[in-house]
């Protein structure tokens, strides 16, 4: 009775691990600037990989520094972009023609290692803007137009721990398999008094 109650409790940390939620919060992740027309810029090729980790602030705050700017922070399970000034136009080439690409890498899960991205979800009030994914990387394109501060691009990322979770649905709570493992202790004591009372 004994391995049975060890192997109950045991099943209960196991799944209570498996539904957690993949978070990127502590993890470090780098941002990379490219524009897809025109000379390389210092303020945009010129910044190389910028190493940030994720945390209760924003990750890279007004980036280029300058009143044509922006803000991308990362949170858990997403990424925020905002425009701090405005309206303006554009970024460097501003005829509407040329993209201004940044890549997000190094996306990693803490909370559960080895989980990839499988699917993002764009919420956006801007027309024209390009995205795309890999494994543990995420990039967006911009339109070389005009930009005012009302705008913003919000990606949520899907995981394969999004389908193990819905995969899981219906595991039993680990607060049920907790109350089973305690009923039968409780079976078992009681069949142990019997037993002495018996005797």
């Amino acid at each position: 009775m004994k391995k049975l109650i060890s192997l109950v409790l045991t099943i209960t940390v196991l799944l209570w691990g498996a539904n957690a939620s993949a978070s990127l919060m502590g993890d470090e992740v780098f941002l990379t600037c490219m524009q897809s027309s025109g000379s390389d810029h210092e303020l945009c090729e010129g910044n190389g990989a910028l190493p940030a980790t994720v945390g209760a602030d924003v990750e890279y705050p007004d980036y280029f520094n300058f009143e044509n700017s922006l803000s991308i922070d990362i949170n858990a399970n997403s990424i925020w972009v905002t425009f701090d000034n405005g309206p303006f136009c554009g970024w460097f080439t501003c005829n509407g023609q040329g993209f201004l690409e940044f890549w997000l890498t190094d996306l990693h899960w803490v909370d559960m290692p080895g989980g990839i991205i499988t699917g993002i979800d764009v919420i956006t009030n801007m027309t024209g803007i390009q995205t795309g994914y890999d494994d543990h990387s995420v990039h967006f394109a911009l339109p070389e137009t005009d930009v005012d501060s009302s705008m913003f691009i919000h990606i949520n990322l899907l995981t394969d721990h999004d389908v193990d979770t819905k995969h899981n649905a219906d595991v039993p709570e680990p607060g049920t398999l907790i109350l089973f493992a305690l009923t039968l202790s409780g079976l078992a004591y009681s069949r142990r008094k019997k037993s002495a009372v018996s005797q």
